[in-house]
C-alpha cells in the first residue's frame, strides 16, 4: 500500500476525527432522510511520532491533521484527581501534571490540579467505513503514547500497547457495525440494499 495515499499534504483533507460520530452508531442519513447502516469499518496501519514536529516533517500528513490529532489524542489520555491516583495505576514516576497546552487540549480550559501519565507521543492513521449502499467516508484517528507500569517508558513498547488498542477499537467497531447490520437485516428494513463500490477514495 502507498503510504502517501490520501495523505499528501497538497490534497488537503479534513482532518476532523469522526471516530466519534461513526462509533455512536451503526447509521448516516442520507439525502432522502432514510438512515444507511454502516457496514464496515478499517482502519490503516498506524503511524507513530513523538511531536506534531515530527509528524509534519514525516510529510504524510498535513500540518493541520498533525496539530489537531495530536491535540484530540491528549483527550484520550487517562486523567487522575490526584498523582497518587495516577501512579497507583501507571507506575511510580509515570504520571505529570499537563502542562497549559496539554490542559488547554484536554477539557478547553487551564491547568486544573489534575494528573495524567507522562504523554509520549502519538499514533495517527486512516479509517474509512463502508455503508450498505457502497458508500465510503474517510477520517483520521488517533491514539495516545504514554507511559505505564508496563513500558516502563519505553517508547517502542508504549507503541506496541497503543497498536494493540487501535487493534480493539477497530474489532469493537466493526463488531457493533456487523450487530447493528444484522438487527436492521432482521426488522426488515434495508433488505434490498447493496454494498455497490468498493474502497477507492
Amino acid at each position: 500500500m502507498n503510504q502517501h495515499d490520501n495523505h499528501l499534504p497538497s490534497r488537503k483533507r479534513s482532518a476532523r476525527l469522526s471516530l466519534a460520530l461513526m462509533g455512536a452508531g451503526a447509521f448516516t442519513l442520507t439525502g432522502c432522510g432514510q438512515p444507511e447502516e454502516v457496514t464496515d469499518v478499517r482502519f490503516d496501519s498506524p503511524r507513530s511520532y513523538q511531536s506534531v514536529e515530527e509528524c509534519v516533517e514525516a510529510n504524510v500528513y498535513t500540518q493541520s491533521a498533525c496539530e489537531e490529532s495530536y491535540e484530540a489524542s491528549i483527550k484520550e489520555v487517562p486523567r487522575f484527581d490526584s498523582l497518587e491516583a495516577c501512579e497507583a495505576e501507571h507506575g511510580e514516576g509515570a504520571c505529570v501534571a499537563p502542562t497549559e497546552e496539554q490542559a488547554q487540549a484536554a477539557t478547553g480550559g487551564g491547568g486544573g490540579g489534575w494528573f495524567m501519565p507522562a504523554l509520549m507521543g502519538y499514533m495517527v492513521g486512516n479509517m474509512m467505513s463502508r455503508t450498505s449502499r457502497g458508500a465510503t467516508s474517510q477520517g483520521l484517528y488517533q491514539e495516545p503514547v504514554y507511559r505505564n507500569r508496563q513500558n516502563q517508558g519505553n517508547w517502542n513498547a508504549a507503541t506496541n500497547q497503543a497498536s494493540q488498542r487501535v487493534n480493539q477499537r477497530q474489532q469493537t467497531m466493526r463488531t457493533s457495525a456487523m450487530q447493528n447490520r444484522q438487527a436492521t437485516q432482521r426488522s426488515g428494513f434495508g433488505s434490498r440494499s447493496s454494498a455497490r463500490g468498493g474502497w477507492g477514495s
